[in-house]
């Protein structure tokens, strides 16, 4: 009997794939395949300007097999492979005020990538992020954030100003036709402090408020007001000669006066923070009960650093932080500035409590003590004043010729992050609705008890 040869192993006919550069551009010889047996694919070697490789496909348009750039495959028969691209996309980047050079950024279309980092610098500022216009009011992007883009586009760099290095400065006391004595108080510059006391007396007279002119023009200050002052001065008190009242009485020692409203409700005769009818008082943010150096979401009590992660106070779980909900429309009293500032028995006043005072009372643009605002006079002819002091975003007061005052009661028709305001000024006049971050002044109300 003869002897029977073997081969070792079957490994199958060769088998061809061939590259396509679909687009590109370059040159890439076929590769040869042993039937099953394993093999890296080549590495691609075509380019395409203005996009980069992403992978490979059996169809040209991507809907077939799809394998990525040297993966490790075994073939039963030729094929071609076709060179799928992703488009590149740039972004640049401006200083906005600041100062410095950023390379542009190259990104591939679907691919997740950090934002270079800021190398941008800008004197008395510190970044703060970045944003797709030049003015804008929001950071859509912090620093070295990972994005996705679809579009070349331009991030400008926004700036928070940074507060000066504090140094010592006095204020000084000048009775200006008053009695008694008051020491030079030390403040540091750009550190928030309260005025002393005043100590004056004049006969006949009450104290107003301090000016920085002995006339009363120039700044002015009102008795123990919390101020931010950057070089020393002389403050000089202000007076007005005793005369009758229109005040009902006090509650908690705050004064109040009865407008004759429908209701009975009593409106302070002074802003919460202020112990004058001038005194602009301490704006504060809704649902907070301290004034603060800046305006904004990312130190908004009531939110996880965005208007729409609210954490109380919210009846749409769209704003609300991870789906947060507590249907809770009027403020509590611990959220209360009137009622944690100045006791029971006073609170801010609701929707309805503005709505009255708004259609019940005349309307009037007065100076008064040398301070603009408006005068509510009631249906018993008495009248309470509301100086204007705008309301304060970020670092800034906004129309400071207009009336902002919160209500405790939340917007709920469709934004929660809203809450309703008194906007009183020269070209608008009604109860309307301000975001809840922004501060605002606050007038209480109380219904004493007769």
């Amino acid at each position: 009997m003869g002897m029977m040869a073997f081969s070792g192993c079957d490994i199958g006919d060769p088998n061809t794939v061939t590259f396509d550069a679909n687009g590109g551009t370059g040159e890439m010889e076929p590769q040869t395949f042993n039937g099953s047996v394993k093999k890296y694919l080549s590495h691609n070697k075509f380019t395409r300007e203005g996009f980069a490789f992403a992978e490979w496909n059996t169809i040209p348009d991507g809907t077939g097999v799809r394998y990525k750039d040297g993966q490790e495959i075994s073939i039963s028969d030729d094929m071609t492979l076709y060179a799928q691209w992703a488009h590149l996309y740039t972004v640049a980047f401006e200083a906005n005020g600041g100062t410095g050079t950023m390379q542009d950024q190259t990104f591939t279309e679907g691919v997740e990538q950090a934002i270079a980092t800021n190398a941008f610098t800008r004197e008395g500022y510190s970044f703060s992020g970045w944003d797709t216009v030049p003015g804008g009011d929001n950071v859509l992007y912090v620093d070295a954030q990972k994005i996705k883009i679809t579009a070349d586009m331009t991030l400008y760099a926004k700036w928070t100003e940074s507060a000066p290095v504090p140094v010592d400065i006095v204020v000084t006391f000048n009775a200006n036709g008053g009695t008694g004595t008051m020491q030079p108080q030390t403040f540091q510059s750009g550190v928030r402090q309260d005025l002393s006391p005043n100590a004056f007396t004049r006969e006949g007279h009450s104290f107003v408020k301090w000016t920085t002119v002995a006339d009363g023009s120039g700044l002015f200050y009102y008795d123990e007001q919390d101020i931010v002052i950057y070089e020393s001065m002389t403050l000089y008190a202000q007076w007005r000669s005793n005369g009758g009242t229109q005040d009902e009485g006090q509650l908690n020692g705050h004064a109040y006066v009865d407008l004759g409203l429908p209701s009975g409700l009593k409106w302070a005769t002074c802003n919460v923070g202020a112990t004058v009818p001038e005194g602009h008082g301490d704006p504060v943010a809704w649902g907070e009960t301290a004034s603060k150096y800046s305006y904004y979401w990312d130190n908004y009590a009531h939110c996880n650093n965005a208007y729409d992660a609210l954490t109380k106070y919210c009846n749409m779980s769209y704003y609300g932080d991870n789906g947060y909900v507590d249907n809770l429309t009027t403020l509590e009293s611990v959220d209360d500035a009137a009622t944690a500032r100045w006791g029971a028995g006073w609170r801010m006043p609701t929707r309805n409590d503005m709505d009255e005072l708004f259609d019940n009372c005349t309307r009037t643009a007065v100076t008064q003590g040398g301070v603009a605002g408006y005068k509510f006079t009631g249906p018993n002819g008495n009248s309470i004043f509301l100086p204007a002091n705008g309301y304060r975003y970020l670092e800034n007061v906004v129309e400071d010729n207009t009336c902002y005052y919160w209500t405790s009661s939340l917007y709920t028709a469709n934004e929660p992050n809203l809450a309703y305001c008194l906007i009183v000024g020269p070209e608008n006049s009604y109860v309307n609705i301000s975001y809840r971050c922004r501060g605002l002044l606050v007038r209480a109300v109380c219904s004493p008890a007769k």
